[in-house]
């Protein structure tokens, strides 16, 4: 099993990664050495599918996720919000942190001592990537020619 994490280093591949339906994200604070692990996945039984976001409060990396809230897609623009079935409160460093990054991505933006991260593997289908291309984007080379814009 790959257990290497891999460095985001283009706004744009963090944005296709997090709407890929099937991502993994870790978001490091520099400045604090806190992280968060957060799975974007999405329904795809349900055409138009919000992408559903949790964050990892266990020990159980497949297992332990608590479900945060949704980002919807509406004319190529996302938004992140908290709904009645979240139960990660607004309070909770997690969601603050989620937040802030969606905030500054909305405004292609990474603060300078945040650092965005995945683990290899490709946020469509969930392969491992193995090119050095797939792994800067986080998505391999036969999802990503599906998902020409």
């Amino acid at each position: 099993m790959n257990k290497s994490i891999y460095k985001f280093d283009h706004i744009e591949d963090i944005k296709k990664f997090i709407v890929g339906g099937n991502a993994i994200i870790t978001l490091e604070s520099k400045r604090t050495g806190r992280w968060f692990t957060y799975k974007i996945k999405t329904s795809k039984k349900i055409e138009n599918s919000p992408f559903f976001v949790s964050v990892l409060t266990g020990t159980d990396n497949e297992n332990s996720y608590t479900y945060m809230g949704i980002i919807l897609e509406k004319d190529r623009k996302l938004t992140f919000k908290r709904t009645a079935k979240s139960r990660i409160t607004e309070d909770a460093l997690s969601y603050k942190a989620f937040s802030f990054f969606f905030g500054l991505l909305n405004n292609n933006k990474i603060h300078p001592e945040m650092g965005v991260y995945h683990v290899g593997r490709c946020s469509v289908c969930g392969k491992v990537l193995t090119t050095v291309e797939s792994l800067k984007s986080g998505i391999g080379p036969y999802c990503k020619g599906r998902n020409k814009d």
